[in-house]
C-alpha cells in the first residue's frame, strides 16, 4: 500500500443483510477460491503478502469477520455465527469450494466451518490457533482482553497487543495495519468476539474434517503454545504440522517468505490449484 490507500483491486465488497459482512476478492474468477480468515482485532490487511503473492494464479478471499474491518457488527456472539457468516461471505462471493487459510482467531473459525461443511472445504490451514483452552486460562484472557478493551479503549489495547505480540525489533511492516484495525474496533464488539474466541471448545468437531490439513506454528509464538497446534493436528486425520521458523504468534506477517510457500505448496498438492510463480519449495520452514 502507499501513503496508506488501498488499490483499486483491494476495495471491498460487501453480502448485505445484517450484520453486513465485507470481503475482498482478488485474482482470476472461478468458483474454487483460496480463503483467508484473520486474528482476534485484526481485519484482511493482514493477509497482505499472501494476497499479492497468491492472486497471482489463485482467486483469494479476504474477508473481515463481524465487527472487525469493514464488516457489520451484531451479537450475541457464538462460533457458529461465525459459521454462518463465511457460508454467506462465500455465497455472496459465488465460491463454491474454498481453501481456508485461518490464524489464531481465523483458525477456530477455518476448523468449525470445514467440520460443518466438509464438502465445500478442499484444504484446510490452520496456524498459530487452538480449538479448547483450560477454562481459567481462557477466563482470564478473554477478560483481561474485554476489560482493557472496554476500560483502556481499543486504541491503547492496540499498541499494547503489537509490543506484546511481535518478536522482531522493529515490527514487521505488517504491524501497522494490525494495530490500525484494533484501534478502529468497538469496543463492545472486540470484547465479544475476545470471549467467543477464548472461550471456544470444539476440539470434538476435529474428527468431523475430512479435507487435507496442515497446522503451522510459528516457533516464537508464546501467546499459543506448541501443543495447542499439537492437539488440532493429531485430531484431524492425516494432518500434517509444521513450524514457521523465526515467527512469533502472526507468523504470517513475522516470516512472509516461508509461511507464504508452505501455504502455496500445500494448496497446490492437495487442490489442484498451482503454486503461482517464485512461490515453489520449501524457504526455511519445516
Amino acid at each position: 500500500m502507499t501513503n496508506g490507500q488501498r488499490p483499486a483491486e483491494y476495495s471491498p465488497r460487501t453480502t448485505g443483510g445484517r450484520p453486513s459482512l465485507s470481503y475482498v476478492d482478488l485474482g482470476p474468477p472461478g468458483e474454487e477460491a483460496v480463503v483467508f480468515l484473520h486474528s482476534l482485532g485484526a481485519d484482511h490487511r493482514m493477509w497482505r503478502d499472501q494476497a499479492d503473492a497468491l492472486s497471482a494464479r489463485h482467486r483469494v478471499v479476504l474477508p473481515d469477520s463481524r465487527g472487525h474491518g469493514a464488516s457489520g457488527w451484531a451479537g450475541p456472539l457464538t462460533v457458529d455465527d461465525w459459521v454462518a457468516d463465511l457460508d454467506r461471505v462465500l455465497d455472496a462471493a459465488g465460491v463454491a469450494r474454498a481453501a481456508l487459510v485461518g490464524l489464531s482467531l481465523g483458525g477456530i473459525q477455518a476448523v468449525a466451518y470445514a467440520a460443518a461443511h466438509p464438502g465445500r472445504v478442499s484444504a484446510l490451514v490452520v496456524a498459530d490457533s487452538f480449538v479448547e483452552l483450560d477454562p481459567e486460562v481462557a477466563t482470564a484472557k478473554a477478560e483481561g482482553l474485554a476489560g482493557q478493551a472496554r476500560e483502556a479503549g481499543t486504541a491503547a489495547l492496540a499498541v499494547s497487543y503489537v509490543a506484546e505480540t511481535f518478536t522482531r525489533t522493529p515490527p514487521p511492516d505488517g504491524a501497522e495495519p494490525v494495530k490500525a484495525a484494533i484501534a478502529g474496533m468497538d469496543a463492545d464488539a472486540y470484547a465479544a468476539s475476545a470471549r467467543t474466541c477464548f472461550g471456544v471448545r470444539i476440539a470434538d468437531r476435529l474428527g468431523a474434517v475430512r479435507a487435507p490439513a496442515l497446522v503451522l506454528w510459528g516457533d516464537r509464538d508464546q501467546k499459543t503454545p506448541r501443543e495447542l497446534s499439537e492437539r488440532i493436528a493429531a485430531g484431524i486425520r492425516g494432518a500434517e504440522l509444521g513450524e514457521i521458523p523465526g515467527a512469533g504468534h502472526l507468523s504470517n506477517l513475522e516470516n512472509p517468505p516461508a509461511f507464504t510457500r508452505r501455504v502455496g505448496d500445500f494448496i497446490a498438492a492437495h487442490t489442484g490449484m498451482r503454486p503461482s510463480p517464485g512461490q515453489t519449495g520449501n524457504i526455511g520452514g519445516s
